[in-house]
């Protein structure tokens, strides 16, 4: 009596074979199956209780419905790290309600060589060094998509913060003459990107915590990149000089800041996951290089 129902249960009750059930029940296109089949299909999985097993939809669709998420954490960069995490679990909780697994593969060099996992219909890859997220990609053909790093490939879609755009939210209650910190990016051009916003003179990567460097900040305008960042310095500096972008939009513990400044970090986990889909249908849009602000 506690035996769970299978396709052929199914199969048998409605009076077809069980190819038709699993092409009925995976939404399988290209089968001639009328209407009235399809109906009793449906009503007799429904009586029975027949949920089809990850097994059986892999085989039927040709799809594991299991995404991929790779990223690196810095011990050095922990304002970045947070925004990551965020990003991550907003995909995870996401893709998790669409039926699609997920499986975190944290990211070092030795993993750019590893045999490839071929369970995986799509990858997510974060903030991953350029040379280091090819060899990775080369052994990879499913589609993959570059979040917060930038590699100047046609083959992958990008999405990333405008920064230009939040560096000009930020002039409203700076003026144009602040400086910028930021935590450190392993991807080069990404890091380079987010600090094009001001002059190169005018840039502090926080990659090592230089008590005497923030010291001579004091009375400036800044602009950091980072809730944790901003709290870490805040001994150093007058938060009312400060502007911060974050991914959250309202902090008790800054609100002496001048401004917070959002990172919409959950229109970019949107975007990253439809532009996934979207691949997993064949839809490939001609823009590839997406801002999110």
């Amino acid at each position: 009596m506690n035996k769970k129902p299978t396709a052929k249960d199914v199969a048998k009750a409605a009076g077809v074979s069980v190819a038709t059930v699993s092409y009925v029940l995976n939404n399988k296109e290209g089968q001639k199956i009328s209407e009235e089949t399809r109906k009793k299909v449906l009503q007799m999985a429904n009586l029975l209780h027949y949920i089809p097993s990850h097994e059986a939809k892999s085989l039927a669709t040709g799809k594991n419905n299991m995404i991929g998420i790779t990223y690196h954490v810095r011990e050095d960069s922990p304002s970045r790290n947070l925004e990551i995490m965020h990003l991550v679990n907003l995909m995870v909780e996401r893709f998790s309600r669409m039926n699609y697994s997920t499986i975190i593969i944290p990211f070092d060099q030795e993993s750019a060589d590893m045999a490839p996992n071929r369970m995986l219909d799509g990858i997510i890859a974060i903030d991953i060094p350029e040379e280091d997220f090819k060899r990775m990609a080369d052994k990879y053909y499913v589609p993959i998509i570059c979040a917060d790093m930038i590699v100047n490939d046609f083959l992958f879609y990008q999405v990333y913060t405008d920064m230009q755009a939040l560096g000009k939210e930020a002039s409203k209650c700076l003026g144009d003459d602040f400086y910028f910190l930021t935590d450190a990016y392993d991807n080069k051009k990404y890091l380079d990107y987010i600090c094009s916003i001001v002059p190169q003179n005018r840039v502090i990567v926080m990659n090592s915590f230089d008590k005497k460097a923030l010291k001579r900040l004091k009375g400036k305008k800044l602009l950091v990149n980072g809730a944790y960042l901003a709290l870490s310095i805040s001994q150093f500096v007058d938060l009312k000089d400060v502007a911060v972008i974050s991914y959250r939009t309202e902090h008790v513990e800054l609100k002496d800041c001048a401004m917070i400044i959002h990172n919409d970090v959950a229109k970019k986990a949107n975007l990253t996951m439809n532009i996934m889909l979207n691949a997993f249908e064949q839809k490939f849009d001609i823009t590839h290089d997406f801002k999110i602000s």
